[in-house]
């Protein structure tokens, strides 16, 4: 007599993301955290400042509340969409970014400054919202991946002001964003790229399973 194969299942039905897939946004998130601190410094006025002739108050409102303000409102958005299509939310969130460094960069007066660092927060707000619910989601290392990226985000926020004020005394402070805008370039390819693989290898077809003999 035939016993019916009683229909196999996933054996993973709820399945994070694979843990590469944070690399993309875990890194543009910490760039944003870098770019938070980096207008300022910490043995006086940063050349940010005082090339835009901006006074302490005017730096702080348009420069960092500013920023931490779009980060705020974006966050939300990255932390609900970001688990279930973070690729789609966060190449768009570190373009964002990319456009909003670039301004700075290249900002002549510090109306625009002001448009370029609210831009700039968005992107960040949103990458590090999908940042969060991918290592939320993760089956495995989630501690771990907690505490690495809590970590070198501290390390980001205190390191910013003195890098950046060295390279001011160097450069310039335009040259510190221009690098930024780099490293932003190279994370919406780091997270294009990965986003492909997680999206071929998502579409790949299942093994067929074979059929059970008849009786």
């Amino acid at each position: 007599m035939y016993v019916p194969t009683p229909p196999q299942s996933d054996p993973h039905p709820t399945a994070g993301p694979p843990w590469w897939l944070v690399i993309g946004p875990g890194f543009a998130a910490l760039i944003g955290l870098f770019l938070v601190s980096v207008i300022y410094r910490f043995d006086g006025g940063s050349a940010l400042q005082l090339d835009l002739a901006m006074s302490s108050q005017s730096l702080l409102l348009t420069g960092l509340v500013a920023y931490l303000v779009a980060a705020a409102i974006a966050f939300p958005a990255g932390l609900l969409l970001g688990a279930r299509f973070p690729t789609p939310v966060t190449v768009p969130a570190i373009v964002l970014m990319l456009f909003g460094v670039l301004l700075v960069a290249f900002v002549p007066n510090s109306g625009l400054f002001l448009v370029g660092r609210v831009l700039n927060g968005l992107g960040a707000g949103a990458v590090l919202g999908v940042t969060v619910a991918l290592i939320r989601r993760l089956q495995a290392g989630r501690g771990a991946a907690t505490g690495v990226m809590a970590g070198l985000g501290v390390l980001a926020l205190v390191l910013a002001p003195v890098l950046g004020g060295l390279l001011s005394d160097a450069t310039g402070f335009r040259v510190v964003f221009v690098v930024a805008a780099l490293f932003v370039f190279l994370a919406l390819v780091v997270a294009g790229v990965l986003g492909i693989v997680a999206l071929v290898k998502a579409k790949t077809p299942a093994r067929p399973m074979p059929y059970p003999p008849h009786a």
